[in-house]
């Protein structure tokens, strides 16, 4: 039987890293948080630095700062599954797989926010096949 640990993270503790469709060549292109944010594709060559400050966190299939389409995303239960990187997917991967889940965390935390479609039992297989795929997409590069 499989428990899930609530550590009642945000999107936010996501955002270091974040892979998104390159606005140039449609290839992935990283957001990497570091002295500053910058996206850059390694494709093209594509780049830029985000200088706006504020940024938007709404969920969805888009990256918060230049609102450019997810890289990890694909269709599952009539919705879109979408993920910002890796450690994000392992995250929901584990949360989805778990027989027992303590609670859906604070309001503001990854698991709170998952969407109802994702949390429902008759839909686990779904979603456990669609995170698998977006890991697949993950291990390519």
């Amino acid at each position: 039987m499989k428990r899930f640990q609530l550590e009642s993270k945000t999107l936010v503790a996501f955002m270091y890293d974040i892979r998104v469709r390159c606005p140039q060549c449609e290839q992935r292109a990283d957001i990497v948080m570091k002295e500053s944010l910058r996206l850059s594709c390694l494709a093209c060559g594509y780049g830029r630095v985000y200088t706006e400050g504020v940024y938007r966190t709404g969920g969805g299939a888009f990256d918060p700062f230049f609102r450019l389409s997810l890289y990890l995303q694909t269709n599952c239960c009539g919705h879109v599954l979408w993920a910002y990187n890796r450690d994000h997917l392992a995250y929901m991967r584990a949360y989805v797989e778990a027989d027992i889940r303590t609670s859906d965390g604070e309001n503001s935390s990854v698991e709170s926010r998952l969407p109802k479609w994702m949390k429902q039992k008759h839909n686990r297989e779904d979603v456990l096949r669609a995170i698998k795929r977006l890991e697949v997409v993950c291990e390519k590069g």
